[in-house]
């Protein structure tokens, strides 16, 4: 028996490949064309979208939040950016207004110290005060002028506000001014409100000063104004040195404190005015 040439219909294999891979490029190319003249694709792209718009949206999910968190990320450094550069732009701008301020007190100091030497009439030196001395048994402050300045020991010092000391110890460029809270510094006083005289002394370590050898019937209330009486010679009468803080009875035949506070500042003044009184230096 003869064997057959044919293959068996099991392997039968119908159009070759070059075949259908020619039909299906035509059917595209039809198809493209059929699409552009007359637009047959649009339904089913439109179904196709609907279809598939959930599951891109959630694809896009994870790149929305990444670009979401980066935003956020990104606002929050910007904010905490701002924040700090307006705290330093704060800070420079109260400098600035701190430093205007000193230098417009400072102005007016002087000037009314200028007004204070017109009026008096008295010769006198314009001074800075330096520093304040470290005495566990005065209170002094240092300034800028001395003996080159012809300021002498026991000439009065003030400023605008008042009477601030008396001048302690002189050197070539700088001198000591003890203050009224000094416990060596005595100065005549008159209680403009009460019509008495009487003498401060200071009381060291303590801000502020007393008032001794008060009138016994005086009538001294908080308050009061006190100012130099000029029985000294050395401080030009009415100039302010304080005002009543405390009154303390006293027994019978016995003189009240008098405690009060000085009306000059050299923290925050440093311009003080040295009426030189010609005293003679050791």
């Amino acid at each position: 028996m003869a064997l057959s040439q044919s293959p068996p219909p099991f392997f039968r294999q119908g159009l070759s490949a070059r075949i259908k891979l020619f039909i299906a490029l035509a059917a595209a190319a039809l198809l493209m064309q059929l699409d552009s003249e007359v637009n047959i694709a649009k339904p089913l792209r439109q179904g196709l979208s609907v279809v598939l718009y959930p599951i891109v949206e959630s694809l896009l999910v994870p790149r929305d939040f990444a670009l979401w968190l980066t935003d956020r990320l990104k606002t929050v450094a910007e904010l905490a950016d701002e924040v700090d550069r307006m705290r330093e732009e704060q800070l420079r701008n109260a400098a600035t207004l701190l430093l205007a301020d000193q230098v417009q007190t400072e102005n007016r100091n002087l000037r009314e110290l200028m007004e204070i030497r017109q009026q008096n009439s008295l010769p006198s030196v314009v001074a800075k005060v330096r520093s304040g001395l470290q005495d566990s048994l005065s209170r002094k402050v240092l300034i800028d002028k001395g003996l080159e300045h012809q300021v002498s020991i026991g000439d009065p010092v003030i400023n605008s506000q008042g009477v601030v000391g008396q001048v302690s110890r002189v050197f070539p460029l700088t001198s000591e001014v003890r203050l009224l809270s000094d416990e060596q510094l005595m100065v005549p006083v008159f209680l403009p409100s009460a019509g008495i005289r009487g003498i401060s002394q200071g009381l060291g370590q303590q801000d502020g000063f007393q008032i001794r050898f008060v009138n016994l019937a005086a009538k001294i209330k908080e308050g009061d104004l006190i100012v130099t009486s000029g029985l000294d010679g050395l401080y030009p009468v009415g100039l302010a040195v304080g005002e009543v803080s405390l009154v303390v009875g006293a027994p019978q035949g016995q003189f009240p404190t008098v405690i009060a506070k000085p009306l000059a500042s050299v923290g925050r003044q440093k311009d003080v005015l040295v009426i030189r009184r010609g005293a003679q230096t050791p």
